[in-house]
């Protein structure tokens, strides 16, 4: 399983180091913690047992796929399953997980779509593919909600009406290299990105963030990779070449090719990551290479405090190896958390259009730390105002240190400023 019981318990010895994320995050929204999903009080068999119709919902990613695949996004979505229905399940229901494997293609992404509007699911939770563009339309269509995304990627995901993000990939987490760069010297970086839109998207917000940081913007350069790992040696040469720092907006297959044939070009520049790409395993790999490596990340470190049932659900649940400590695995906890709560909120009949508006009505969706206490109904007008639907700008940063990735400090570092070239919040 991936989290032992002795690496449970060296987790749970860290989390002191992030327990002020919650007082810091609550305090930066100006209120008060609403609901939390800390362990103290969910202890499994201290509720009643859930009862009546379940609640349907789906969780759709790439699995078997020669793009990067995620398993550990419906791994997480079953645990959280089990979990959850243990302990009472939402609203006094029980909680039916659909999973469904994307393949990382628009087509089946589609055919996702299509058996969620079949199987009446009352939303699409924590999910992610490389192209939703054919998922958004038939889920817009039936009205039903792609709610809690960590990673959106294409323009439907940022913009359309029944999309909501809850992570900060873009242009957040982008924003939280460049900044984090130009905070360390970095003074000739190159943003290594996957050959997607996506890369081309992000880039001016990590100019803006690495200008804001105290770097010149032009100083930075990109080179893009093919999305499919293969031999990289000649990116390398590119990327090497008269730089000090790479900022990799790569998955974790992708590092795990590039990352031998940087060693093999003797290249030693400081290497930042996005979470869940430059993910534990891949530290865990490649010690030497990774170290003192910078992540910037949607969610605060699996060590802290409000991963405590997400930790022990792990454990309880004999969950496969996977990499938990991740944007798929705690991106997907932090949006069943956030559905459960908005859930648990309505008064009347729970289904894909109630749920919708109570979503549209949240003010103050605060899952405990996990993400910031985000106001669900005032969409982003910043970065153009292409993303309207990006409701979280907060990154957490990591870094690596002896083959592993510890919090870097507690501070949640909220980037809507410097997206847009301005001082940091």
């Amino acid at each position: 399983m991936s989290v032992s019981k002795k690496a449970v318990a060296r987790l749970r010895r860290r989390s002191v180091v992030a327990v002020a994320a919650v007082a810091v995050l609550t305090a930066a929204a100006g209120g008060t913690t609403a609901a939390t999903s800390g362990g103290e009080d969910t202890a499994a068999g201290s509720a009643a047992a859930p009862s009546g119709d379940p609640i349907k919902i789906m969780v759709s990613a790439p699995v078997d796929t020669q793009l990067p695949p995620y398993p550990n996004i419906p791994g997480a979505a079953e645990v959280y399953e089990q979990w959850v229905n243990a302990n009472g399940g939402v609203a006094g229901r029980p909680l039916e997980v659909i999973t469904c494997d994307n393949k990382g293609d628009p087509n089946e992404g589609a055919n996702c779509a299509r058996q969620a509007v079949e199987e009446s699911v009352v939303a699409v939770v924590g999910s992610f593919t490389f192209d939703a563009s054919r998922i958004i339309p038939v889920l817009e269509e039936a009205n039903i909600a792609w709610f809690g995304a960590c990673c959106p990627l294409v323009a439907q995901e940022f913009s359309s009406p029944i999309s909501f993000v809850l992570g900060s990939l873009l242009p957040g987490m982008g924003a939280g290299l460049g900044w984090k760069m130009a905070q360390d010297g970095c003074e000739n970086p190159v943003n290594l990105v996957i050959d997607i839109p996506a890369g081309d998207v992000a880039f001016p917000a990590v100019q803006a963030a690495y200008a804001v940081g105290g770097g010149d913007p032009e100083a930075i350069r990109m080179v893009k990779i093919p999305a499919i790992p293969q031999d990289y040696s000649a990116q390398v040469a590119e990327a090497t070449e008269g730089s000090d720092c790479i900022a990799g907006g790569i998955s974790d297959s992708n590092w795990a090719a590039w990352l031998p044939a940087m060693a093999a070009a003797g290249a030693n520049q400081r290497l930042y990551g996005l979470q869940g790409n430059l993910n534990s395993k891949i530290v865990e790999q490649f010690p030497e290479l990774t170290e003192g490596a910078v992540v910037s990340g949607s969610y605060p470190n699996i060590a802290g405090p409000m991963w405590d049932d997400y930790r022990a659900a792990l454990e309880e649940y004999d969950a496969p190896d996977l990499d938990w400590n991740s944007l798929a695995g705690l991106g997907t906890w932090a949006a069943l958390t956030a559905f459960k709560i908005i859930v648990e909120g309505i008064d009347g009949d729970i289904d894909n259009n109630t749920f919708i508006d109570a979503a549209n009505a949240t003010t103050e969706l605060d899952t405990g730390g996990m993400i910031g206490v985000l106001d669900l109904t005032q969409p982003y007008t910043g970065f153009g105002g292409a993303f309207p639907r990006v409701f979280n700008r907060t990154v957490f940063f990591d870094v690596a240190s002896g083959g592993e990735l510890t919090a870097l400090d507690d501070q949640a570092y909220d980037m809507t400023g410097p997206i847009d070239g301005e001082p940091i919040g």
